[in-house]
């Protein structure tokens, strides 16, 4: 489990910094081949086509993001805090958002997405395909388990990092990361 949700205690910043960059290069590898875009530090949305620059861009600017608001927090917190573990800490917690391009092999997220919209009006809800809707289903809660793994590998990292504790060290995690969200969805917006 420690592997799972806590590998900043466990491994150096140089393995961290190194399987940090890997996550991101197959982030972005995933992104471009499956057609997704991760347009915000929290979003992720299947597109029509993607170039693998804006593959990569996008995986830069939400890093890059999540390190400007975290690492100010965490010195604010701690004055000894290195920018190398805010740094592993937003590479390394993204994988397993990164997870989620993979699921849209031959298009099937985003062909069932459009073939559930002809659903949408109340007189056609009860005669939406059972196949699509389990997809979607499956791919939803596979998707929140992510976010939530996401979010705790970003949060215990963010701990590790500044020695954090209490309330104080929450309320600027959660202030940090909606920052982030938001300056990455505006320079994604502006830059693509």
């Amino acid at each position: 489990m420690k592997l799972l949700f806590k590998p900043f205690e466990k491994y150096s910043e140089q393995t961290l910094l190194l399987g940090g960059v890997l996550f991101t290069l197959i982030g972005a590898f995933g992104s471009y081949v499956f057609n997704v875009r991760f347009d915000g530090v929290f979003d992720f949305h299947v597109v029509a086509n993607t170039l693998f620059y804006q593959a990569l861009l996008d995986n830069l600017i939400n890093v890059f993001c999540l390190i400007l608001f975290l690492y100010s927090s965490t010195k604010y917190i701690n004055k000894k805090t290195r920018l190398i573990d805010i740094v592993t800490t937003a590479l390394v917690s993204r994988a397993p958002f990164y997870l989620l391009p993979f699921f849209n092999v031959n298009g099937v997220i985003s062909e069932t997405s459009e073939d559930l919209l002809q659903f949408v009006t109340s007189e056609l809800s009860g005669n939406i395909p059972i196949f699509n809707l389990t997809i979607m289903m499956l791919f939803g809660i596979i998707t929140i388990l992510c976010l939530i793994w996401y979010v705790s590998l970003l949060f215990n990292g963010f701990k590790v990092a500044s020695n954090a504790k209490g309330k104080v060290a929450i309320v600027l995690f959660v202030i940090s990361i909606l920052f982030a969200e938001i300056l990455s969805k505006l320079l994604i917006f502006q830059i693509n």
